[in-house]
């Protein structure tokens, strides 16, 4: 009968570390893999990366939501030719973004002067804006989800 009880002991110790390793996996992600979940753009995350702000307007049943994400990376270079940025950022994309910012209560924002810009928009009207400040090395991402 003891023989019995420790192996069903090791089977659940077992057990409980492999779901654990599981867990713990999950937890890692980075805000960059939750983007390329989403919008399918892989931004490279495995040296001197960083999230500096992270708000989002809180849970909802759809999904649905703002967020904003601060990243900064130390290869300013690899990021600079990552996506199709855009030197001219649109009047009304900045006032959207500010309008999202607004509704975050968000004072960490890009100068938009000093950024370029790549947005992406799906079949549902969701919206992503990222604005690249490569002086200072930092990734501004905004985020609509309808």
């Amino acid at each position: 009968m003891r023989v019995i009880l420790r192996f069903i002991a090791l089977i659940v110790v077992v057990t409980v570390t492999l779901f654990g390793g599981f867990i713990s996996s999950i937890w890692n992600e980075t805000y960059c893999d939750v983007i390329e979940n989403n919008w399918g753009i892989v931004i490279p995350t495995d040296e001197g990366y960083s999230e500096e702000v992270s708000a989002d307007s809180g849970a909802s049943f759809h999904g649905d939501g703002t967020r904003y994400h601060v990243m900064y990376f130390d290869d300013a270079e690899r990021i600079s030719v990552l996506l199709g940025w855009s030197d001219e950022i649109p009047e009304s994309y900045i006032e959207y973004s500010e309008r999202l910012l607004d509704e975050l209560d968000i004072n960490y924002r890009p100068d938009y002067e000093s950024c370029v810009f790549y947005t992406q928009t799906k079949s549902d009207g969701s919206v992503i804006l990222i604005f690249w400040d490569e002086d200072l090395q930092e990734m501004y991402v905004v985020e609509e989800f309808l």
